[in-house]
């Protein structure tokens, strides 16, 4: 059958062997995705590769997506990788991945490690056949997996059916920045079918045989049911039909029930009973559907397997081939389909299997108002949604949508609706939904609540008006609890803590705390305590922010949230923020917080930004980037995009600086405040380097009515406020310079002994006056700032102000140690500055060849850590384990692989290793 089903696929079949060469060859990944109509061969070829993957000494698996199973989240992938041979995941690795399914990025990870390890001692194919039926988490995997094991001998071989809906979804899975090989099956020819219809008879197909060949529009299956099945052997004679057959074969289902159908054997019964059950079935399933005893089903069943319709794998019988089954489902009426699968969820309950086991069939055959169905199917998603809330979606909305609309228990279920939405980060979907059950003029209580659990997802999109609206209107309503008006003021203070009155922010925390500890409700303690966190964080009082958020992980326990890393690092304690960090992300795994992932590495390349590691921070906002990418997260993509253009202004590369901004514009949604105003300081930077200091500072100074807006508007630190001063004397608007100027201050006499505020502020003060005398003493002081960039910003100004006020020797000597801060930190395009201005006082230096640019390719265009990474994947290290060894993510490491691939020209493991071995 297999080979009769690749009649004609001498060029696909050449395509794939030459795939599986190179793979072993290069050792880099390949993705080989095959699509078609069904029976076209799709899994004849899959096949076909395997064997000869396996003959090749490759190490494959296979997996197949059911159409029932789509709410299984990764069973297809799971059940392919232990079912190698050896199976690539062991039981302990299956042990890890477990707890680990709501946990996506952690989850990939954990697979990769074990893959990429078992890669390096044999190539390995990895298939899944049917894609189009696989989960959202598999296909999620599917996305990640690739991309992240580039670098090894792998080969994702992918089916699936050619239709517009399984495009769309396969072309979101299909990597884009490593090889993928794409094979589209077409029907036979008209000369491949006689060829066939030849070998199979013996003799030249007749004028009526061929009219009935070309009837299957070249489909392989089709074409071979016709020649072994669906006309008898009687009915063939000399090549061309003797009697009348079944007619066109495209009308398959027609042909098989005369075929299987009658009295003595109703075979087709059998296989319509075991199409509603899925593409496996057990025999007792189908007893059960039928409503006789196991033995009277077991004539069909032996006809079904003589016939060649089903196979026998042991426990369970499986259709030959997706066709026939469809071809049975499609042959019962509508009620009929119905009535089974009713039937079917009934018997798989009473049988001891899960809600989860029922879910697909009541999805297919509860009717509208079946309140049972809708009771299990809220119970199937309540068991999938900590695992898969984008699979509990459907599950949950199916049971929402069998209620009519007056029903009382509507309610219920829509607020559990808006709680699968906001889990899956379907925000505007959540809240369509929370409207929809407001309009239906609830009680105050459900009211109220319904506003609350909008409060997260609008809090963490920027949308704080919005979260302000709702909370204020839940509060107004008469009748509700203590409890949720405690949370509800909770929330409103949370929304009042980004706003341009702080004060109000606090003081609304505080009584939001009081009632919180009045009823004892956690809930609302901690959202009080954050809100106080959040608004004195906005308000500049780093030590007060860092309490109140120590407070909040002592009652939930767990990592440090960003929130509280990023008050460390303001407070200059930046050893104890990379710790957190580092911590953070163990504890993550453990405890979950995958959605916290791209806010953790946002502030761990913040943090080496502001302490000069500009490869680590560049290395870090790239890998953000992916990350944004990979959970469809935007907002810390423009931030990171704008810390990459504030990297490249600082290396002097305007044109790249230029392309991130481009990327951070387009990438800008007006509700995600912060990340904008990350944006809004970078694109002043760039225009201000670009010699528009009057654009940069009209930008700045649109965004700012206020010191306290400056900051909230722009994203501009403390440590940023001194080059904000700058541009905007540069840019001729003293106004906006006395705001950062006062700024600056306000920091400095919130956050004593701080001394990158406290030199700040000096700093900044010095630039409005023009005080050479003040810039000395910003320097003194910022020689206790862990923050590298700050210093050597602040011995530049001062070397300037020295040599404009007549002051040369001391000022070139400052100039001199400014231009040695700036190379050593990397920032080569600060140093070209401070260069030519030294150049022009007449001073030389014969160091200053220092300043040239890092090649782009070559051994010599790597950084250091790109070097400590090559040498330690030359020592058959994984991903994980250089992590380890370095103190970073494997998502970082990555970054770093994917750098040191472009810059020495190779694209695996293998090449990287030879590279480095002819180094050494």
């Amino acid at each position: 059958m297999t080979q009769t089903l690749l009649r004609g696929r001498s060029a696909e079949v050449e395509t794939t062997l030459r795939v599986l060469e190179e793979t072993a060859t290069t050792g880099r990944s390949t993705v080989l995705v095959v699509s078609g109509e069904a029976g076209l061969g799709k899994t004849a070829l899959l096949e076909s590769v395997r064997a000869q993957a396996e003959r090749d000494g490759f190490t494959a698996c296979v997996g197949k997506a059911e159409e029932l199973d789509r709410i299984s989240p990764m069973a297809p992938l799971l059940l392919a990788l232990r079912g190698g041979r050896p199976p690539l995941l062991s039981e302990g690795d299956l042990a890890a991945v477990g707890p680990l399914l709501d946990q996506r990025l952690w989850l990939v990870d954990r697979i990769a490690a074990p893959l990429e390890e078992r890669s390096q001692r044999t190539p390995i194919l990895i298939a899944l056949d049917d894609a189009q039926w696989a989960d959202p988490l598999t296909l999620f995997a599917l996305r990640l997996l690739p991309p992240r094991l580039a670098a090894s001998p792998i080969v994702w071989l992918l089916t699936a059916r050619d239709t517009p809906a399984t495009s769309t979804e396969l072309s979101q899975v299909i990597p884009r920045d490593m090889p993928v090989h794409q094979i589209t099956l077409q029907p036979l020819s008209s000369a491949a079918m006689r060829e066939l219809a030849t070998d199979r008879l013996g003799t030249e197909p007749g004028p009526r045989l061929t009219r009935l060949l070309e009837g299957t529009a070249g489909n392989p299956f089709l074409v071979t049911e016709l020649l072994d099945g669906v006309l008898s052997e009687e009915m063939v004679e000399g090549g061309d039909v003797t009697a009348s057959g079944p007619g066109v074969p495209t009308k398959l289902r027609t042909a098989l029930r005369r075929r299987l159908s009658g009295p003595d054997k109703d075979v087709w019964s059998l296989l319509q009973a075991g199409s509603v059950l899925g593409g496996t079935f057990s025999i007792d399933d189908a007893a059960a559907l039928r409503r006789v005893p196991v033995s009277d089903l077991l004539p069909s069943l032996h006809g079904a397997l003589a016939e060649g319709m089903l196979v026998d794998t042991g426990l369970h019988v499986a259709f030959r081939h997706d066709l026939i089954r469809e071809a049975a489902y499609e042959d019962l009426t509508p009620t009929a389909r119905r009535v089974l699968h009713r039937a079917a969820a009934e018997h798989l309950l009473a049988t001891g299997r899960t809600a989860v086991d029922a879910a697909h069939h009541l999805m297919a055959g509860a009717p509208a108002g079946d309140r049972d169905a809708s009771d299990i199917l809220r119970s199937a998603a309540a068991e999938i949604a900590p695992q898969s809330p984008h699979t509990a979606v459907s599950l949950i909305t199916h049971a929402y949508n069998l209620l009519p609309r007056r029903d009382p228990l509507r309610l219920d279920v829509g607020q559990e609706v808006v709680d699968i939405f906001v889990r899956a980060r379907r925000v505007q979907d959540a809240i369509f939904t929370a409207d929809e059950l407001l309009r239906s003029s609830p009680d105050p209580e459900t009211a109220a609540r319904i506003h609350s659990r909008l409060a997260r997802p609008l809090w963490d999109l920027g949308l704080d008006e919005r979260l302000l609206a709702r909370v204020s209107q839940a509060l107004e309503l008469d009748g509700i609890s203590p409890q949720v008006r405690a949370l509800l003021l909770a929330q409103r203070a949370l929304a009042l803590a980004r706003s341009d009155d702080p004060d109000a922010a606090v003081n609304a925390g505080h009584a939001a705390l009081a009632d919180a500890d009045e009823v004892g409700d956690t809930d609302a303690r901690t959202t009080a305590l954050r809100a106080l966190g959040h608004a004195a964080a906005t308000d500049g009082r780093y030590a007060d922010a860092l309490d109140f958020f120590q407070q909040v992980r002592a009652v939930h326990g767990g990592p440090a949230q960003a929130a509280e890393l990023q008050a460390l690092a303001l407070l200059d304690r930046y050893d104890e923020a990379r710790d957190g960090l580092t911590r953070s992300r163990q504890e993550a795994e453990e405890h979950g917080g995958t959605w916290e992932v791209p806010a953790f590495g946002w502030w761990e390349a913040a943090i080496d930004l502001a302490a000069g590691r500009l490869e680590e921070a560049e290395a870090g906002a790239r890998t953000i980037v992916r990350l944004a990418e990979d959970l469809q997260e935007y907002g810390y993509r423009v931030q990171a995009y704008a810390l990459l253009a504030r990297i490249a202004l600082l290396r002097g590369d305007l044109r790249q600086a230029g392309e991130h901004m481009t990327q951070a514009t387009r990438w800008t949604r007006s509700e995600v405040r912060l990340a904008s105003a990350q944006a809004t300081l970078a694109h002043a930077l760039w225009l201000d380097a670009g010699g528009d200091a009057e654009g940069a500072a009209r930008l700045l100074g649109g965004a700012a009515d206020s010191p306290a807006a400056l900051a909230r508007h722009t994203g501009a630190g403390y440590a940023d406020l001194p080059t904000v001063v700058r541009v905007a004397l540069r840019g001729k608007d003293t106004a906006l310079a006395r705001r950062a100027t006062l700024l600056a201050q306000q920091y400095a006499d919130r956050n004593p002994g701080v001394a990158t505020a406290a030199g700040g502020a000096l700093h900044a003060r010095a630039l409005l006056d023009d005080d050479v005398d003040l810039l000395g003493e910003a320097v003194a002081v910022l020689r206790d700032s862990p923050r590298l960039l700050s210093r050597a910003s602040a011995a530049e100004d001062h070397g300037r102000a020295l040599v404009a006020h007549g002051r040369r020797d001391p000022g070139v000597a400052e100039l001199d140690r400014a231009w040695d801060a700036y190379v050593a930190l990397g920032a080569t395009g600060e140093a070209r500055r401070v260069q030519r201005r030294l150049q022009s006082t007449g001073a030389r230096r014969r160091r200053w060849m220092a300043t040239t640019r890092r090649p782009s390719t070559g051994w010599d265009a790597l950084t250091d850590t790109e070097r400590r990474v090559a040498s330690l994947v030359a020592e058959g290290r994984t991903n994980r384990d250089v992590a380890q060894t370095l103190c970073l993510s494997p998502n970082t490491i990555g970054t770093h692989l994917r750098s040191i691939f472009g810059k020495l020209g190779v694209n695996s493991r293998v090449q990287l290793t030879r590279e480095v071995l002819s180094r050494r």
